[in-house]
């Protein structure tokens, strides 16, 4: 019932008229009128508030990078050409004037030492070693040394100090540091002690020679070569002299039977005057040639 009386009603409304759009000609169709961009204006100061820079571009870190790496080179490249001018070019009158000087601030003269000196003069010899190591350390990299010919004396000079008049200087200081020829004298009084018991005559040897035996032992343990090789013989000698002194009495025990004791040789003195006119010749070449080059 609801339909058929739903039906009913659509066909009694009347069809609705359709609106109608009039259309205009070409010519008279309303033209809509685009928004225009508006024009910025810089912002202005607001009274009241302090006015803002506008933000800064920041430099890219690559473009920051490459102009320090350009300083750089750059500074790189200076100090390149300096020190090549410095170092490729010859030394000067001034140089050779100044290890002129440095030498001969240190006469050489009073450094040639007698061992045959009875006072104790190891501290003056040490002191005077000192000296002339710290001088030659000093001269070794002076720019006068680029000349060859200056070069080649000085290395005959080092080479004659280092390899003998040093170690014998050394030698003789140490020859003295205890008044050597006295403190290593043989005992006077042992031909009273011949007819004595043997453990006597060892004792009263070794009781007098204490002294000697204990120098040496030191001489032995030097670091100077010649020290070191001199002290060893000559404890190896006075201690052949001590059983010689034995044997001796051995043999008077015996009423002089059989052969007779050979006493040792006293191992021979060590005299390097010839290092100490090596090492002088040297330093007087080497003066002469800085002497020549400064006058020329």
């Amino acid at each position: 019932m609801d339909d058929s009386s739903n039906s009913k009603n659509r066909q009694q409304i009347p069809p609705q008229p359709q609106p109608q759009f009039q259309q205009f000609p070409q010519s008279q169709q309303p033209q809509f009128q685009q928004p225009q961009p508006q024009q910025q204006f810089p912002q202005q100061p607001v009274m009241g508030t302090p006015y803002q820079m506008p933000p800064k571009k920041k430099m890219s870190k690559g473009a920051l990078w490459g102009i320090i790496g350009g300083i750089i080179g750059l500074t790189i490249t200076i100090v390149g050409v300096v020190l090549a001018v410095i170092l490729l070019s010859g030394p000067s009158k001034e140089d050779y004037k100044d290890l002129l000087s440095q030498f001969t601030s240190i006469d050489l003269k009073s450094s040639f030492v007698s061992d045959n000196s009875k006072k104790n003069i190891k501290a003056e010899t040490d002191k005077m070693v000192g000296k002339v190591d710290d001088l030659n350390k000093k001269m070794s990299s002076h720019r006068a040394l680029k000349d060859k010919e200056v070069k080649e004396a000085y290395d005959k000079y080092i080479d004659s100090w280092n390899n003998g008049a040093k170690e014998y200087i050394e030698f003789v200081g140490a020859y003295t540091e205890y008044n050597f020829s006295k403190t290593c004298s043989l005992p006077s009084g042992l031909s009273g002690y011949i007819r004595e018991a043997k453990d006597e005559v060892a004792e009263y040897y070794d009781s007098k020679m204490k002294d000697c035996m204990d120098y040496l032992d030191k001489m032995s343990k030097s670091d100077n070569k010649t020290v070191s090789e001199y002290g060893k013989n000559l404890k190896k000698y006075y201690t052949e002299i001590r059983q010689y002194i034995l044997d001796a009495v051995k043999y008077i025990k015996n009423n002089r039977e059989g052969t007779p004791p050979k006493a040792p040789k006293h191992p021979q003195k060590i005299t390097k005057e010839e290092v100490l006119n090596k090492w002088k010749e040297s330093g007087e070449k080497f003066k002469k040639t800085l002497e020549d080059k400064v006058n020329s």
